[in-house]
């Protein structure tokens, strides 16, 4: 393949998963020697982070979908550029972005990464300007297709990658574990996620009550920072579980800490794609139990390569836990096969094979335009 002219587009100012899937498909890309941009959020973390790790970043305030400013200046940006594909990846930058791709004569990608189902009225035809739409999981792709309407072949499922040699099994950081307060010899059981509403943070807390409560010795550690940061904080003091969890923040250093973790824990009750949290964690050999929302289970194999619990239940967590904790044969088995599972199927090179795919497919009209 030739080398292609991509930009990214991202309205919010947050950080997370979805940024970061920006971020590392923006740096895989140009590694294979593509020329990548991004636009977006003035003041957003995404713009430090691609600053920081030395890429293009044009800031481009956007106020909302029917922001003509934002749309005629994002027009002029993908013109001087000389942008061939213009992915887009959020609610607003998703309307500006596929409105002026249109105008501009450029293709674009829509990225949907949570599994939110998708209005399908009129007035919704953000999906529909993009050449293709690119979906986290294959439960969001089925939704596009059959709820929405959008022919299969202009509908792909790409998950996040992960890059195995980074979160490669490890031993402990014995130095970290005491910086993070963790007390020697006691089980940690670990959420590593933003704190947004639907990762149920509340539901890991009671999770952690109950396994208390059944006399377990055990220690929790809240991985990730977020809007609900200060109220979970609160809750753990509530909850008087302050000499039990452990909040770090925001890391940078997941692949670290990931091997101070005896069981990782996803309480999800929605939105989900295929976590790359959970994806990360199989590839470190951490034994995951989660809760089947969205597409977790594409990759959750229940009893092969993790547990898969009901949602919404800290009781259904907890014995999944239990069982881990319990049988250390079964641990060993669902690390292992879910490494094996994401370095087959789910590496950062399979998710950036499959993208450069879908852009082939879409400049050279496999992909109708």
């Amino acid at each position: 393949m030739g080398r292609l002219n991509i930009m990214h587009s991202e309205w919010s100012n947050g950080w997370g998963g979805q940024e970061i899937r920006i971020l590392g498909e923006c740096q895989g890309m140009a590694a294979r020697g593509h020329r990548v941009a991004m636009c977006g959020c003035p003041e957003g973390k995404l713009r430090q982070a691609a600053q920081a790790a030395g890429l293009t970043f044009h800031p481009l305030a956007m106020r909302g979908p029917w922001d003509l400013g934002a749309i005629v200046g994002l027009v002029r940006l993908l013109k001087k550029e000389g942008v061939q594909v213009l992915n887009t990846h959020s609610s607003v930058d998703g309307w500006v972005g596929g409105m002026a791709a249109r105008l501009a004569g450029v293709a674009s990608v829509r990225t949907r990464h949570l599994s939110a189902k998708v209005p399908n009225h009129p007035f919704n035809f953000v999906y529909r300007l993009p050449q293709a739409v690119s979906t986290t999981g294959e439960g969001i792709r089925g939704h596009l297709i059959q709820d929405y309407g959008l022919p299969p072949e202009r509908v792909v499922s790409i998950p996040t990658g992960v890059d195995t040699d980074l979160y490669a099994p490890a031993p402990p950081d014995e130095a970290l574990a005491r910086e993070l307060g963790l007390r020697p010899g006691v089980p940690v059981v670990a959420i590593v996620a933003i704190l947004r509403s639907w990762k149920r943070h509340d539901l890991f807390l009671a999770m952690a009550q109950h396994l208390l409560d059944l006399g377990r010795d055990l220690q929790f550690l809240i991985v990730g920072g977020g809007p609900k940061e200060e109220e979970i904080r609160g809750l753990v003091s509530d909850m008087d579980l302050t000499d039990r969890v452990v909040m770090t923040g925001m890391r940078s250093d997941v692949e670290r800490i990931l091997p101070l973790c005896d069981v990782c824990v996803l309480a999800s009750d929605k939105n989900e794609g295929v976590p790359q949290a959970v994806l990360q964690q199989m590839a470190a050999l951490r034994p995951v139990v989660a809760a089947d929302a969205g597409d977790v289970g594409q990759v959750v194999l229940d009893e092969q390569t993790g547990l898969l619990v009901e949602p919404g239940s800290a009781e259904a967590l907890a014995a999944g836990v239990v069982r881990v904790l319990d049988e250390p044969e079964l641990a060993a088995r669902l690390g292992s096969r879910g490494r094996e599972m994401v370095r087959e199927r789910y590496s950062l090179e399979a998710m950036l094979d499959a993208t450069e795919a879908l852009y082939a497919g879409i400049l050279s009209g496999r992909v109708a335009r």
